[in-house]
């Protein structure tokens, strides 16, 4: 049976399966110039259902390539949008490491076709720069699994 693409509800969502993906590129986080109305695909209040990504559940656990650079804690940020989860803090990748992670899960499928869009995603060069930052942590990684080729290949067309 296929792996789900998404949870639904927030119960699985710990530090080390936190929420990453487009959920996480789209959510509006504090100080960040990124996100927006789209998040709003993601955290359905009205119905009550969240559709997310987790690391190491739908998306590969990229601890190994970036540590633990760009997960934050959203607990209160969730909150005052009308999300809970009782007695438990909930955690998200930041814009960069949620780019950055759907580029390692492209990185090692056999998919053509990275969906990152750098150029709209990151307009300015600071925000490019940021994101350059944090692949750089994975080099050493998708070296050594056969995929920085294939990365670098991307990265330069873009």
């Amino acid at each position: 049976m296929r792996q789900p693409l998404f949870d639904f509800d927030l119960k699985r969502v710990s530090r080390e399966h936190y929420i990453t993906g487009k959920a996480a590129i789209n959510f509006p986080h504090v100080g960040s110039t990124t996100g927006g109305w789209h998040f709003l695909s993601y955290f359905d209040r009205e119905t009550g259902v969240s559709k997310v990504s987790l690391a190491g559940i739908h998306y590969p656990d990229t601890t190994g390539f970036f540590g633990d650079a760009g997960v934050i804690d959203v607990t209160e940020q969730l909150a005052k949008r009308g999300w809970f989860a009782e007695g438990q803090r909930l955690f998200m990748a930041d814009h960069n490491r949620a780019a950055a992670d759907m580029i390692v899960r492209w990185a090692l499928s056999k998919s053509a076709h990275c969906n990152v869009e750098v150029a709209e995603w990151f307009p300015t060069p600071e925000d490019r720069r940021r994101l350059l930052d944090i692949l750089d942590l994975g080099k050493p990684k998708l070296l050594e699994v056969g995929r920085s080729r294939k990365m670098e290949a991307w990265l330069s067309s873009q």
